[in-house]
């Protein structure tokens, strides 16, 4: 009942600001529109009661909406909500495709009319034809004995155009061109038009002759239905707390060191199923019973390594769930206490077990480590290295463990710009077998998980084409699956090397994999399609010059406002002297911030003799720098050179009151950066009464 009552709840806030009178917790559909009780798709909302649409539909702040149509359907990994939201307003439509992880992914523009069509389209097709018998069968004792889970419904659809409401399960069949019967692919063909791949048909065809006239496209689905099978056996099995059969498949994998058609290895999935099945929810009830089960799996298997690791994954998404997905700042004390709490008991758990998973020689100790690391008080960017090294001194050839290194190593975890570039670059030094593949497999993950699918486009992203595509040929070479081979015609294609992107289309000819192809998958294809027989269009100078340009400040700032600040004055000294390549290739000069940096990093390990020389050459290009001044006067201190650290402390002093007179001796900055100018202030002021100076007083303005 708590879940109705949440879900509820929430679509009153949202429905009231989108203005859409739709229950989206889908109860009235079911009782318009009934399927079996035991089908997955009647539950599945009930366990998804904090969907991403309900923070869209109350985010809205668009014209009034005259026509809609949402199409939710949980994914095919953890079933987590993926949606697209068609809007249609009196100026434009658009849609807006969206799942929990990525929540900004841009909508797209299209023909108002086009949208409006496939909409009354939809409000006229037929429910669909309820399945012969059972249908398909997902877990045979799912409620109990001979008491099966159906999965012949996959999402739900609610339509509003005219006045008049829609919501209904959506089935198997309608989204599936190559099923059998008149009913297959049929939505999937209405969608088409209404985002117009369907160039130059008849949008208003009759709904009897819906898909008479798109003919399917041929895909490939060995990849995707070998991980299903072993995420639902997987599932399966937990659910009826057979922790017997879970043991036997985890040894079985782990011995075997099993791979997919496509190279991953199956323990991987298996561990990710693992993973995804406590799910996301601040029901405390749920997590007693959840740990209750990861508990009963410890009693009866007190050697299992997989049960620890069950167990620890329940904590972290306990832990997580209080966390929520929000900026840190927005998450109360209370919460971030529950998220710290839970990752210290996993961590406890892991330690209890760590000899026996390392007697068992089982690489995803070292994966959870890293997650549970990340997601600890006193994280630093380095710990993710450190976590790195342990791991692939004795599984190089684990993807996982590159994998979330690569989801740790970006920006908002503070770690260095570089960090992905070096871990890739690590992959394919040291990663065993796969080595040769893994500096693709990293930037694909990372396209993902951590680019929005942007890879190429984002300045953020140092990815190498010409690498990338040596690194294809080889993950190709070893595993030519139509999964990989998407994968690289796709990358090709965002690279812009239409050539390569050719050969590799003509390898795949009609085993399509549309998962492959980004996250706009079919229509990415098409779009892709249309460049064809194009030359390779290479990078200009400019195009360098910005990423080059954006490299550089990204290395000055985390030198300066993470690794310094973090004590890591070497990690700091590192990043500058990239940054320096970087500006001597790009600039006439580094400039003063990067000798200012240097020199700080180089004052805390007892350096000064080069700090003092750092900030010589710094002041070349920035002589009125005050600070500059000082800290030159604290290294000669420091090297009871008194003289010359007087006339840097006087020159100090003169800029100061300079600046003073002008109004312009002010500090503008964040409450952070204020506290620890602040701090550094303080200093300053002691050391210049030493010297019998008076410091003018910084003005702190207000943001």
């Amino acid at each position: 009942m708590r879940y109705k009552s949440m879900a509820a709840l929430m679509l009153c806030v949202s429905a009231q600001a989108a203005e859409l009178p739709w229950d989206l917790s889908y109860q009235a559909a079911l009782r318009d529109h009934p399927i079996a009780d035991n089908e997955f798709m009647r539950i599945w909302p009930l366990q998804h009661p904090e969907r991403p649409i309900y923070k869209k539909l109350a985010a809205y702040q668009g014209e009034p909406i005259i026509a809609s149509l949402l199409v939710e359907r949980p994914d095919s990994h953890a079933g987590d909500a993926q949606a697209t939201w068609f809007i249609v307003t009196r100026n434009g439509a658009q849609a807006c495709p969206f799942h929990p992880k990525f929540m900004k992914t841009p909508c797209q523009a299209l023909d108002p009319e086009r949208v409006s069509q496939a909409i009354r389209q939809i409000m006229l097709t037929p429910d669909p034809t309820p399945p012969a018998g059972t249908g398909g069968v997902v877990d045979a004792n799912y409620f109990g004995k001979s008491r099966p889970l159906l999965m012949n419904y996959v999402g739900y659809l609610s339509a509003y155009i005219d006045g008049k409401v829609l919501q209904r399960p959506v089935s198997l069949t309608e989204l599936a061109p190559t099923a059998q019967g008149p009913e297959a692919g049929r939505l999937a063909a209405i969608l088409q038009r209404a985002v117009g791949t369907d160039a130059g048909l008849p949008f208003a065809a009759p709904v009897t002759d819906a898909v008479a006239d798109i003919p399917p496209r041929a895909t490939d689905t060995t990849e995707f239905n070998q991980r299903r099978a072993l995420i639902l056996e997987v599932e399966g099995y937990l659910r009826n707390n057979d922790y017997q059969k879970l043991d036997a498949l985890r040894n079985r994998l782990l011995k075997s060191r099993a791979r997919t058609a496509s190279g991953v290895w199956q323990l991987a999935v298996y561990y990710g199923a693992l993973k995804s099945y406590p799910g996301r929810t601040r029901d405390a009830a749920h997590w007693v019973q959840m740990e209750a089960r990861a508990k009963a799996w410890e009693k009866q298997a007190p050697a299992s390594g997989a049960a620890r690791i069950f167990h620890a994954y329940v904590l972290m998404a306990r832990g997580l769930s209080y966390r929520g997905t929000g900026f840190v700042e927005a998450v109360s004390q209370e919460d971030l206490n529950r998220l710290l709490a839970a990752m210290g008991e996993a961590q406890i758990v892991l330690t209890q077990a760590d000899q026996q998973l390392v007697k068992d020689k089982d690489p995803e100790l070292y994966r959870l480590l890293m997650n549970i690391a990340a997601w600890s008080a006193n994280f630093r960017a380095t710990d993710n290295r450190t976590g790195l090294r342990m791991g692939i001194q004795h599984y190089p050839d684990y993807h996982e463990l590159y994998f979330t290194a690569a989801l740790f190593g970006n920006a908002m975890w503070n770690a260095a710009p570089d960090e992905i570039e070096d871990i890739a670059t690590r992959a394919a030094a040291v990663g065993g077998a796969d080595a040769a593949a893994m500096y693709a497999r990293v930037y694909w993950y990372a396209n993902q998980e951590v680019y929005g699918d942007k890879l190429f486009d984002d300045p953020a992203s140092l990815a190498d084409w010409d690498r990338m595509k040596t690194s294809f040929d080889a993950m190709v070479a070893r595993y030519p699956d139509p999964w990989n081979l998407n994968a690289y015609a796709y990358f090709a294609c965002r690279a812009r090397d239409y050539p390569v992107m050719d050969d590799v289309l003509r390898r795949i000819g009609e085993r399509r994999v549309f998962q492959s192809w980004g996250y706009r998958g079919e229509l990415a294809y098409d779009e892709c399609l249309a460049h064809s027989g194009e030359r390779r269009m290479r990078p200009d100078a400019a195009e360098i010059r910005q990423r080059d340009d954006h490299l550089y400040r990204g290395l000055l700032y985390y030198a300066s406002a993470v690794a310094r600040k973090q004590g890591l004055q070497d990690e700091a000294l590192r990043a500058l002297a990239k940054a320096e390549t970087i500006a001597n290739r790009i600039y006439t000069h580094p400039g003063m911030p990067l000798y200012y940096h240097r020199a700080r990093a180089q004052l805390t390990l007892n350096r000064d003799e080069e700090a003092a020389a750092s900030l010589t050459t710094g002041l070349q290009y920035q002589p009125d720098y005050f600070e500059a001044f000082y800290y030159r006067g604290l290294a000669y201190d420091k090297l009871g050179r008194t003289d010359a650290a007087r006339r840097d402390f006087e020159q100090t002093v003169a800029l100061m009151q300079a600046l003073q007179r002008e109004g312009k001796l002010k500090y503008r900055g964040t409450p952070e950066q204020k506290g620890s100018y602040r701090a550094d202030l303080k200093n300053m002021v002691e050391k210049l009464k030493q010297y019998g100076l008076k410091t003018p007083a910084v003005v702190f303005e207000v943001n």
